[in-house]
């Protein structure tokens, strides 16, 4: 126990005198922590604080948000990708509204219950928010703890992940938000994947990795599966008013979200996306291969060819059969202010904004 403790007290202090300058560390407001917390969810720091900014801007509490129409916050979200996490604060708002009264709950529990907010989530936010002796484990903690205790396990297995929660608890300091930030920071900062600054780090005198040798060869995790690669065909159906857009379907990648059209490819080069456009679309101009783009989500890769049909002079008709309540022709205003088109569609306008 008496190591734990001094882990904690070192590492508190480290945390209290280096963290770095971040806008949601300037408050204790459960929500605007909440906030950042799930935009931190595969996102890097620096990447999410102007988004988190905008974002308290736009919506600074919970009845703003709940009362906002989804389309509004999935704008606000657009660049950051994986908008399950906006379609979730959503929801959660909406029932803190419903079931709390407008209040951020207070318990534990209650906050697991938001969609949304798993194990690592809820922690964070009643530890450093609330104060509340919660464990907060995520891949850095998962890293820093099994380095200093220079376990071979693998944190990619369950079981790993509950033998470090449990020395967490144990570790708990009277200032638990302190210590679980400490630790997040520790392994963004120090205790990195690779390479870590053991010399600089607060805990290394007590560190058996440190005095093994072993730092980088712990911590021991799995291989990911190869990511599966899908050969896709895209379609920019445009001219100098705007462009067609899709909705997809409510389940599966980026569901409910609007796209481009796009297929998966056939053996031949344009016929896919062609066939595909023809279930929709009466007349349509002839396809140009505009270019070749890669997009690649946590599981799939997508080999994207992009087809441009320039639709200047051409009646392509309005949209056919199972299209018709899910394909818009929208302008380039709207598209840039008022719709939200995942990262995976938006960058492949380069293509042809100089055609326009």
């Amino acid at each position: 126990m008496e190591r734990k403790q001094q882990f904690a007290s070192n590492l508190v202090h480290w945390f209290q005198e280096n963290k770095r300058d971040l806008p949601f560390r300037k408050t204790k407001d459960p929500y605007s922590i909440w906030i950042s917390e799930i935009m931190a969810q595969q996102t890097q720091i620096d990447t999410l604080i102007p988004y988190y900014k905008q974002f308290i801007q736009k919506f600074p509490d919970v009845s703003t948000l709940a009362a906002a129409e989804e389309s509004d916050v999935l704008k606000a979200w657009e660049g950051l990708g994986y908008y399950s996490r906006a379609k979730n604060l959503h929801k959660a708002a909406k029932q803190i509204m419903k079931e709390h009264h407008g209040r951020f709950p207070g318990d534990y529990e209650e906050i697991l219950a938001l969609p949304g907010v798993g194990p690592y989530t809820g922690g964070a936010i009643a530890s450093i928010a609330l104060g509340l002796q919660v464990s907060a484990v995520d891949g850095n903690v998962l890293r820093v703890i099994t380095r200093f205790n220079n376990w071979k396990d693998d944190i990619a297995q369950g079981p790993t992940k509950k033998k470090v929660t449990q020395w967490v608890d144990a570790a708990l300091p009277i200032h638990p938000g302190d210590f679980n930030e400490g630790l997040m920071e520790l392994g963004a900062l120090i205790c990195t994947p690779k390479a870590p600054s053991c010399l600089l780090c607060p805990v290394r005198e007590a560190c058996s990795a440190f005095a093994s040798g072993t730092t980088e060869q712990v911590p021991v995790k799995t291989k990911k599966i190869k990511q599966k690669r899908l050969p896709m065909e895209v379609a920019l159906l445009y001219d100098a008013e705007g462009i067609y857009i899709l909705k997809r379907p409510n389940s599966g990648l980026l569901s409910g979200l609007w796209s481009f059209p796009i297929c998966e490819a056939n053996a031949v080069p344009g016929d896919s996306i062609t066939n595909y456009l023809e279930e929709c679309f009466s007349i349509l101009p002839p396809a140009q291969l505009l270019g070749k783009e890669k997009h690649v989500f946590s599981h799939i890769i997508w080999d994207m060819s992009i087809y441009g049909f320039h639709l200047t002079g051409v009646q392509v008709g309005e949209p056919q059969g199972q299209y018709q309540d899910n394909t818009v022709f929208v302008s380039w205003t709207d598209l840039e202010q008022k719709i939200t088109l995942p990262i995976a569609f938006s960058k492949l306008l380069r293509f042809i904004r100089i055609k326009k």
